[in-house]
């Protein structure tokens, strides 16, 4: 099978203030300017080597002297890995902050020297709680709240968020790149959403 890299980079370290330039105008995504994402996603089969992918590349961007976070998306409805059996996912991952989460963060931890958060780790279950969590406090304001446009803006803001949380211990400076690994398969109807929200990602920052 293949692994699928969406690259959004400029070779410049991406720290002019000319970067501003790739947001849209009309954007409603609160991102750092210079920030740039790549999005790494599989084919049809999982556990092919995207974590991998995402570490090497990390470590690569890190060579270059370029501040490098992570994201792993796991598509499923848990709000996170620590009930589940690791005969069928594996094994857990535990965080600095008590996160259980999938081990590929722990992959990212370790090539790249950074220390990441729980919400480094987005699933379905963490997505749909917040915004049901947002409905009952009436953030909607009567609103009907639907899959498309609340939980792709979820989504898109839960990785702009967590994009900009320093993670390499030197000083408050968010990181130049982010890498974003969706897991799972394409050809997953849960999965489904969080590609649309790259898509509306992709066009929204630029």
């Amino acid at each position: 099978d293949r692994v699928v890299i969406s690259v959004n980079i400029n070779s410049d370290k991406m720290a002019s203030a000319a970067n501003a330039a790739h947001l849209r105008t009309s954007s409603p995504i609160a991102v750092k300017p210079s920030t740039r994402f790549i999005f790494v996603t599989g084919g049809v089969v999982s556990g092919l080597g995207k974590g991998i992918t995402i570490s090497s590349l990390g470590r690569i961007l890190k060579a270059m002297g370029i501040k490098v976070t992570c994201i792993k998306i796991d598509p499923y409805l848990n709000t996170d890995a620590g009930t589940m059996s690791p005969f069928e996912h594996g094994e857990t991952f535990v965080l600095n902050d008590g996160g259980e989460t999938d081990l590929d963060l722990g992959n990212y931890e370790r090539f790249l020297d950074v220390e990441l958060t729980k919400d480094h780790n987005i699933t379905t279950g963490k997505i749909y709680s917040s915004v049901i969590n947002k409905e009952r406090r009436g953030d909607y304001l009567g609103k009907t709240v639907q899959v498309v446009p609340h939980i792709t803006d979820e989504i898109q803001n839960w990785i702009s968020r967590v994009s900009a949380i320093p993670v390499d211990g030197n000083g408050n400076e968010p990181p130049d790149v982010c890498l974003v690994e969706v897991g799972g398969t394409v050809g997953d109807i849960e999965s489904n959403i969080f590609l649309e929200a790259m898509r509306q990602f992709l066009w929204r920052v630029g």
